[in-house]
């Protein structure tokens, strides 16, 4: 019978302290791989020896271990010595791009930054084993880990923030629309719906929503943005239309958050980052749903904010490309999703999953399932860096009052031509 070693070193990106955990009495070899995708040298015995690195967050170091022993316990072609680190999936990308030599095999990163890393051919295209889930996955998913046809990274979670409300001031059926949610009268001190219009990552909701486009309508067009259009001009009298509304608080630094806590705010947009602070403080009275429409432009619209998807990738350089590329895909699988989701709270992106009971019956895991339905992929090109930063400062100029109806064309002008820099060359 043959007997494997597994090692699997905790360390911590910022202490170098780790210890070593292994079974059975055989020394694993270095071997040797070729750089093809499909195939790695074989030992004597027709057993590989595989030494990988795995980065993870922090809180997915334990169920990581336990995840890669049981692979190899499936596995009897491969002999398997790892090393797991602690590295933050929004730390890796960074990290694998200034020294790929050193960086893991594989490694969690958002997909928004999917199609960067591949064009500068960071990652290897993830093809064995993918077909085992793929047709589980939803087609957002895969669209945001596809580059020209080829699949780079496994998606696992998805990454976008929806409604959370009272069910003591809105009924179920108010919060299907942002304006019947405004028109209610809440009572003193209260208010109706929080935000953020000054943060980039959520004001794009009503431009989206209203059927502006960034970067095209596939997200890779870097000289297409039309957020100052007919279409953009209504989603930012409105956006200028709520800043100005007294039962509206803007989110800033969490005061939606903590009135919300408090009983004194109808509903706010949050993720499920969110959902164990607010079932604290609201108990039974914590109801969580999708974005609700609006009426943008005289037409009834559903917001439509970013989403990404957590993702698990592997490094081109590997040395071992076919384990790597399984193992990813066995991290991702249902039964380990499952497993992440009741150990750390991500939420499956599998379909089967999300329509099983342990999903169904979460009444926030199943608000971000239906709010990443009907939200927008996060573009991921390199253009995508020049968005933030303008967007921010319209919402800003909104909030305070800077922007008018008045000057409003002229700052979405401004804007589109600070992320495509096309309208003034």
């Amino acid at each position: 019978m043959k007997v494997k070693k597994l090692g699997a070193l905790m360390m911590s990106a910022v202490l170098a302290a780790g210890f070593m955990a292994g079974c059975g009495n055989k020394d694993a070899g270095t071997g040797n791989a070729s750089k093809d995708n499909t195939t790695q040298a074989q030992g004597e015995t027709g057993t590989e020896d595989v030494t990988l690195k795995i980065w993870v967050p922090e809180e997915e170091v334990e169920i990581t271990d336990q995840m890669v022993k049981n692979f190899d316990a499936e596995h009897d072609e491969f002999n398997i010595t790892y090393e797991i680190a602690v590295v933050g999936i929004d730390e890796a990308p960074q990290a694998v791009e200034t020294d790929a030599d050193t960086a893991a095999d594989i490694f969690y990163t958002p997909s928004g930054g999917v199609a960067d890393m591949a064009a500068k051919g960071l990652l290897l295209p993830v093809t064995k084993d993918f077909d085992t889930i793929s047709a589980d996955l939803p087609e957002s998913a895969l669209t945001a880990v596809t580059v020209d046809g080829l699949t780079y990274a496994v998606p696992f979670s998805p990454n976008t923030y929806f409604m959370y409300y009272n069910k003591d001031l809105f009924t179920e059926e108010e919060v299907k629309n942002l304006d019947t949610m405004m028109a209610k009268d809440l009572g003193d001190g209260k208010w109706n719906f929080s935000t953020q219009i000054t943060n980039s990552w959520y004001i794009e909701s009503f431009f989206l929503g209203a059927g502006c486009t960034l970067f095209g309508p596939d997200g890779k067009d870097a000289a297409d943005c039309s957020f100052n259009d007919e279409s953009g001009l209504a989603a930012g009298e409105y956006l200028i239309d709520l800043a100005t509304n007294p039962k509206y608080l803007e989110d800033a630094d969490g005061v939606g958050g903590s009135a919300f806590k408090e009983g004194n705010l109808g509903a706010v947009t949050s993720g499920a980052w969110s959902a164990i602070e607010f079932k604290e403080a609201l108990g039974d009275k914590l109801g969580a749903v999708a974005l609700p429409t609006a009426n943008i432009g005289g037409k009834e619209v559903q917001l439509s904010n970013f989403v990404d998807f957590k993702t698990i990738t592997v490094k081109s350089n590997t040395a071992y490309p076919l384990c790597a590329q399984q193992l990813a895909v066995y991290l991702a699988n249902p039964e380990n999703s499952l497993t992440r989701y009741k150990e750390q709270g991500d939420v499956p992106v599998l379909k089967s999953l999300a329509d099983s009971d342990d999903i169904k019956n979460d009444f926030v895991a199943s608000a971000l399932n239906d709010q990443a339905a009907l939200a927008t992929n996060q573009p991921s090109i390199p253009q995508m860096g020049d968005y933030w930063t303008p967007a921010q400062a319209l919402g800003e100029g909104i909030y305070n009052g800077d922007i008018t109806k008045a000057n409003l064309q002229d700052n979405l002008d401004a804007l589109v031509d600070s992320i495509t820099g096309t309208l003034t060359e």
